[in-house]
């Protein structure tokens, strides 16, 4: 089982089960699926950190640019898909962090509040 690290506001790092995202994480990883990031916005408090990827997300996500295995890519477009989700409902903030050049840590800070909308699993654009 794999997990992360959520730091909350208070500056007090919560360890929760899913992934492990730390900045050593290698580049074009991603370090938590699609269930996983459901679970992560169902049972993070607000101000919780999660990091959904590291690498150059506009480019790898891309068919063209043959930098992922097809499996992995479609894994991060449905990663990207959900968080991108979450933030028009007003879930999350999304922040990304450079690390060097092409490479960023993407981050997705749990809000406070009721989200806007509901997000259901077969929503998708």
């Amino acid at each position: 089982m794999r997990r992360y690290i959520a730091n909350n506001p208070k500056n007090r790092t919560t360890t929760m089960t899913a992934i492990s995202p730390h900045p050593d994480f290698p580049a074009r990883s991603l370090p938590v699926d699609e269930n996983g990031i459901c679970d992560w916005l169902a049972d993070a408090t607000p101000g919780a950190t999660l990091i959904y990827y590291r690498g150059h997300l506009g480019h790898d996500r891309m068919p063209s640019t043959k930098v992922l295995p097809e499996v992995l890519r479609r894994q991060v477009v449905d990663v990207a898909t959900r968080i991108q989700q979450a933030a028009e409902a007003e879930r999350v903030f999304l922040l990304q962090r450079r690390l060097g050049v092409d490479d960023f840590s993407y981050l997705a800070i749990k809000a406070a509040g009721r989200p806007r909308s509901s997000i259901t699993r077969g929503d998708r654009r």
